[in-house]
């Protein structure tokens, strides 16, 4: 068993510094705990309670939960999972959806370093990352999201065909993605580096788009929002 995968365990929180370790589990099943999600692998439809046939949509980062909350609600047929480290969020985000009055979800508390533990090779339809940390000093860059490692690991769960949207508003993750999520496992299907500023690429993403909280916030503001849509076309070598 990977060392990570050991170690990374929800009751080892401490409720005595943070209330969420205990909170999160008020709102099962709707929030899995980290040590009873790997027994999911390759059954998250059956939990969630959709058809084998049903999509899997996967975002990685919640955060506060507006996002999964909408695209559950727009995406009734599918099962839609979230992967979030932080025990607030994973509870924040379940709370959201289920004031929602939502049913097909499941909000994991977990590491997106045990993806392969999570899900099975190609089980997974769609995943989305949203405004992932920039760690924009040089030092911290080894921190980032996005590397070859975890783009490898999302090639690995997703179905061949499968897509992964990227957005942010920290605008060097736009080469940096362009750099990392290429041929032969990847195919750019769209890319803005404002997505809200016009052009063919913006205006074709525009038209799947679920604005984000912290998206909306940071258009008040006057940032540019860069989104991308990669599709996975085989998944890359070596064991799942």
């Amino acid at each position: 068993m990977p060392a990570e995968r050991a170690g990374f365990r929800s009751d080892r929180g401490r409720p005595e510094v943070n209330p969420y370790v205990t909170k999160f589990r008020e709102l099962a099943p709707w929030t899995v705990a980290a040590e009873d999600a790997l027994a999911h692998r390759g059954a998250w439809r059956a939990e969630v309670g959709v058809t084998e046939d049903a999509p899997l949509l996967l975002e990685i980062g919640p955060g506060n939960g507006f996002f999964f909350r909408d695209l559950a609600r727009a995406r009734p047929d599918a099962a839609v999972v979230g992967v979030e480290i932080r025990f607030k969020r994973v509870y924040l985000t379940a709370k959201k959806a289920r004031e929602a009055r939502l049913e097909n979800i499941r909000v994991v508390h977990q590491t997106v370093g045990n993806l392969l533990d999570l899900f099975a090779p190609g089980e997974v339809d769609a995943v989305w990352i949203n405004h992932p940390d920039p760690w924009p000093k040089e030092r911290h860059h080894k921190h980032r999201l996005i590397r070859p490692d975890f783009t490898d690991r999302v090639a690995r769960v997703l179905r061949p065909g499968g897509v992964l949207w990227l957005k942010s508003d920290f605008e060097p993750y736009g080469p940096l993605a362009r750099e990392v999520l290429v041929p032969p496992t990847w195919e750019l299907e769209a890319f803005t580096a404002d997505l809200h500023g016009g052009g063919a690429d913006a205006a074709l993403l525009l038209a799947g788009n679920i604005e984000t909280n912290y998206e909306r916030k940071k258009r008040r503001a006057g940032s540019k929002i860069l989104l991308g849509r990669w599709r996975c076309v085989t998944r890359p070598p070596g064991p799942s």
